[in-house]
């Protein structure tokens, strides 16, 4: 899994937070358990059969990682969620 918009860390270092999160916490359950992301595609989610793409994994990184960013951030808000900062 790799971001197709690394370039933007530079500039937006949430992103950079959010995708980095996302990365460890499905790398850390590959091998060992399916990921959250297979559970989410399976057909039946109680029985995930790999029915997660590489493209899955990449399209679901870069939307993590723009939840990160200022329009995510802002989206997020209007979801009603706020960054611990601004607590």
């Amino acid at each position: 899994m790799s971001s197709t918009k690394e370039y933007r860390f530079k500039y937006n270092p949430r992103e950079k937070v959010f995708y980095d999160e996302w990365v460890a916490s499905h790398e850390s359950r590959r091998g060992k358990s399916h990921t959250t992301l297979e559970y989410l595609l399976a057909v039946d989610p109680n029985k995930p059969m790999g029915e997660c793409t590489d493209r899955d994994d990449d399209v679901a990184a870069l939307v993590i990682q723009w939840l990160g960013s200022p329009v995510g951030v802002s989206f997020l808000r209007d979801c009603g969620f706020v960054p611990k900062e601004e607590l």
